[in-house]
């Protein structure tokens, strides 16, 4: 680690699969003796981050997500409000996520949605865990809005992919984890190219024109090579996750 910082407070993006790359990453803080002093975390970043709070390695957490039964808690909507349904109280969620509300997590967690009808960014610091980490998650058309103390909720990654601003009162070190880099290479010249760029842009540039604010980042352009919707290449995101971290903390 450079210097003699063995402390930080983390910012974990959204990405689906990609989250392995988040699992690589705390891993090695865990071996290195770098404490977590709080995370602030949307999307799956918030699942990870909850889990992490919760007691659970990152290692577990990956054995968790390789599991058969994991994949088992996304079922076919039918179309009605969303494409997929999610089962919030399957075994695999059970596993993750170990307590109920925020406030009992082992270390301050910060979680983000968007909410419809505000148009505003939400931050969570207490509340019904699971609930929310599902708001945070819920990807829409992909997942359904989730209803929550009066708020209409989706994907927290929408308005701001990579938060951090609960952690400016903290005193260690901003570290930020993106899973999403926007990558400056040409786009194929076809219609869906162009609007996949545009997309990206849109919903990423946040993060990357933040990069500045942060102690240390940590990202890897190699991300965008796997997709966030696919569970075969956890263990090469757990890889990459590990090795970027330990080039920034050498």
């Amino acid at each position: 680690m450079v210097g003699d910082t063995r402390e930080i407070v983390l910012a974990l993006s959204g990405g689906g699969a990609r989250g392995a790359f988040h699992l690589g990453v705390l891993q090695y803080l865990d071996d290195h003796n770098i404490k977590v002093k709080a995370i602030c975390a949307t999307s799956i970043g918030a699942i990870i981050a909850a889990s992490y709070a919760s007691g659970v390695s990152p290692k577990e957490q990956l054995e968790i997500f390789k599991q058969k039964s994991t994949k088992k808690i996304f079922s076919f909507a039918w179309f009605k409000e969303s494409l997929f349904k999610v089962d919030m109280d399957s075994k695999s969620i059970e596993q993750l996520i170990k307590k109920e509300k925020i406030e009992e997590l082992n270390i301050p967690v910060y979680i983000t949605a968007l909410d419809l009808q505000s148009a505003e960014e939400i931050c969570f610091d207490r509340g019904d865990l699971k609930t929310i980490c599902r708001a945070s998650s819920a990807l829409v058309p992909v997942f359904k809005p989730v209803d929550y103390s009066g708020r209409v909720l989706v994907d927290g990654g929408f308005f701001n992919h990579m938060p951090y601003e609960p952690l400016k009162k903290y005193s260690q070190p901003l570290v930020g984890v993106n899973l999403n880099p926007i990558v400056k290479k040409p786009s194929r010249k076809k219609l869906m190219s162009y609007l996949k760029k545009v997309i990206a842009i849109r919903l990423f540039i946040t993060a990357f024109s933040q990069k500045d604010e942060y102690d240390y980042y940590i990202s890897d352009d190699e991300i965008i090579n796997y997709s966030i919707f696919s569970f075969k290449n956890f263990d090469k995101l757990f890889e990459m996750g590990y090795a970027e971290a330990q080039a920034v903390f050498k």
